[in-house]
């Protein structure tokens, strides 16, 4: 996924930055861009104060954005001769890492874009990069090799190996930090961290198949798509299937705290979706059972109505209507579990319509209030999930311009 999909000279930046070891001449002034800037990596800070985008394709001049997540303005522009691919806060907030098409990864100062230090070197190109949380190890793919690395001292402390045999292109990171999940061209892998050691029963996947956005849902479980636009969520470490719905497929991002998801494959458009993976409270669990012996009513309006009622009450309701569907007590209660069920799952909420670029990475704010969409088309927006409001349009400077502030 792009996404987040989850994954990133010297003094004090309070515009643009160059450095990366060498001078970086950009384009004469008046140059135009090839094409927009793209953008592959978004980030918020913990505390949801600043939003971060990694921009630039590969073998391109690319940059560093960050923006104040309240005022929207711009806080710093660092620009660099090759893309910057990921984007991953510290759990403190305190600095940030990014891929910055060389063989280490850049750490810099959030609030002024001033680089603390570099991460690395691996043998080629570090492709993303990832914080663990609660462990203070820094997480970076490569050429087909993970390597972990304690962040204070910058030295390794594991490397994952035999996993992918070419490049790691993203790497997800569990919320406590005890699981790692990459993807290169050739699949994806899990890992336990401790042991570094490879979940292979967990990532058992068929041939052809391939598994996109990939996200955590709670520590032991992630929500995925693949090229056949089906979502499933499986545990961790043993890879039991606990959902699975067709969909959309592609770019993933989930709020637990607003209980959706944000998807989109292949377009500009973002569909909002109902995915509120907690149990029902009494309150609804009262309705739910009222609403399937509704179903069972010799009213056919009855009935009816009850059927629009459940997609109301939402995804809470999907185990019981999951149950209904099979133990039923009657042919036109199972009918209506399997038909209420897959409105809630497939159905969206609400389409986000604005980009005109493929969509690409996108990230919710900490509290879920705020979902911000990166694209092909050189903007970050931000959107209100409840209602599909653009609430603002962040222009991404062009990184092949000099006079583009």
């Amino acid at each position: 996924m792009k996404a987040v999909r989850v994954l990133t000279a010297c003094g004090l930046i309070t515009g643009l930055g160059i450095g990366f070891g060498r001078a970086y001449e950009p384009p004469p002034k008046g140059d135009g861009p090839l094409h927009p800037p793209s953008v592959r990596g978004l980030a918020y800070s913990p505390d949801g104060s600043i939003l971060i985008a990694a921009v630039g394709n590969q073998n391109e001049p690319g940059e560093a954005v960050a923006w104040d997540a309240t005022t929207r303005k711009r806080l710093w522009v660092r620009r660099g001769p090759k893309g910057f691919s990921s984007v991953s806060f510290a759990p403190d907030g305190k600095s940030v890492a990014m891929a910055h098409g060389t063989s280490s990864a850049l750490r810099l100062d959030p609030l002024t874009g001033e680089k603390l230090t570099e991460i690395g070197p691996h043998p080629k190109t570090v492709r993303a990069c990832v914080h663990l949380p609660g462990t203070g190890l820094l997480a970076t793919g490569s050429d087909g090799t993970i390597r972990l690395w304690d962040v204070k001292t910058g030295k390794t402390t594991n490397e994952l190996k035999g996993g992918h045999p070419a490049e790691v292109t993203s790497l997800v990171a569990s919320p406590n930090g005890k699981w790692l999940i990459s993807t290169g061209p050739d699949g994806t892998r899990g890992w336990d961290v401790a042991a570094g050691t490879e979940l292979k029963e967990a990532f058992n996947q068929d041939r052809g198949t391939a598994w996109y956005g990939v996200t955590f849902v709670a520590p032991d479980r992630i929500l995925f798509g693949d090229n056949s636009a089906t979502q499933r969520i499986i545990e961790l470490p043993s890879g039991k299937e606990l959902l699975r719905y067709k969909g959309f497929g592609g770019g993933i991002a989930y709020s637990s705290g607003a209980g959706v998801a944000a998807f989109h494959w292949h377009s500009p458009d973002i569909r909002i979706m109902d995915l509120a993976l907690r149990a029902p409270t009494a309150t609804e669990q009262a309705r739910i059972e009222k609403l399937l012996k509704e179903f069972d009513d010799d009213s056919y309006v009855v009935r009816v109505a009850a059927s629009k009622a459940m997609r109301e009450v939402g995804s809470v309701a999907e185990p019981a209507l999951r149950s209904a569907m099979a133990g039923g007590p009657s042919a036109e209660v199972r009918m209506r579990a399997r038909e209420s069920r897959k409105a809630i799952l497939e159905e969206p909420l609400r389409t986000l319509k604005g980009h005109t670029g493929e969509a690409g990475p996108m990230a919710f704010s900490p509290d879920g209030k705020v979902l911000a969409t990166g694209a092909d088309d050189g903007t970050v927006r931000l959107w209100d999930p409840p209602s599909a409001r653009e609430l603002a349009r962040l222009i991404v400077p062009d990184p092949h311009r000099s006079d583009d502030p």
